[in-house]
């Protein structure tokens, strides 16, 4: 299965490997789905990780073995498709795009009102909360 992870998901992840989004990076990193990413979704992860209020709050050695893996062993896919930007946050719609080019399964996100325009849009494509996202892969 195919799968897109809001920053929030992996933020959270990052900074604890107990919560559901720690569970979904250790169930990507033992091989349970793939992960789709685009260079954009990259980048803002980053940028977020560069926080100082996120890098103190992060275990750096976690953050470092998942980030390196994210870039060996994720689908990337070219950004190619245009949306129109979701209304409740513009800056979402990457993680769409990246989810409908990358045939992705689901997005996974903490934030879901702000796809709720796009819930049921794409066929194939779900889009859950970290919690209801870890029945899928448990």
């Amino acid at each position: 299965m195919r799968v897109v992870l809001d920053a929030n998901v992996v933020i959270s992840g990052l900074i604890s490997d107990s919560g559901p989004p720690g569970r979904i990076l250790d169930a990507w990193v033992e091989g349970r789905f793939e992960l789709v990413v685009s260079a954009s979704i990259l980048k803002e992860w980053e940028r977020v990780l560069s926080y100082p209020r996120i890098r103190e709050r992060l275990v750096p050695q976690r953050a470092q073995d998942v980030l390196r893996s994210v870039e060996t062993l994720s689908l990337v896919v070219p950004e190619n498709i245009v949306l129109p930007d979701l209304q409740m946050d513009p800056s979402d719609t990457m993680y769409l795009a990246c989810a409908v080019e990358g045939k992705a399964d689901f997005l996974v996100t903490g934030n879901l009102k702000h796809f709720a325009e796009a819930q049921g849009r794409f066929r194939t494509l779900r889009i859950l909360s970290p919690r209801d996202f870890l029945s899928f892969i448990v």
